[in-house]
Formats: structure tokens, sequence, C-alpha cells
């Protein structure tokens, strides 16, 4: 079943971050999904650093063939 969303953020919350020995944190990258701004329920998932430039970079990938689709290019 193929669910549609609207809207997409990807947001930073200092709150999903886990304390590293040396000192730093391992920050996560928030993606969340929803319909109406202040409505339904929205879907999320928290991504490591790595796996959100993984989905950054598949996602410009797409982005540009899309657009060479729609241009006949």
């Amino acid at each position: 079943m193929t669910i549609y969303y609207q809207h997409i953020r990807a947001v930073i919350d200092p709150e999903q971050s886990d304390a590293l020995p040396d000192g730093g944190r391992l920050q996560d990258v928030s993606v969340i999904l929803f319909d109406q701004p202040g409505g339904g329920e929205p879907v999320g998932i928290a991504l490591l650093a790595c796996q959100a430039r993984e989905l950054a970079f598949e996602l410009l990938e797409l982005a540009q063939q899309a657009d060479r689709e729609r241009t006949g290019r």
C-alpha cells in the first residue's frame, strides 16, 4: 500500500543524540512526513548522518532523472 504525504521536513533535534566517549555527540537527522501542517499524524524516522547523506544523494539523482524526463533531454 502506498501512502502519499504532501509535506516533508528534515530537522536536527538535539534531544535525539547520544554522548560519545570523546565528548562529542552522535546526532541523528529526523525526516518527518505529514499531510497538513498541524493536522494528521506525522510519520518520522531518525537517520544517522551517513544514512541521511546517502538518502540526500539518492534524492538528488532521482530529481535530476525526473527533470530529464520532464524536459525530454
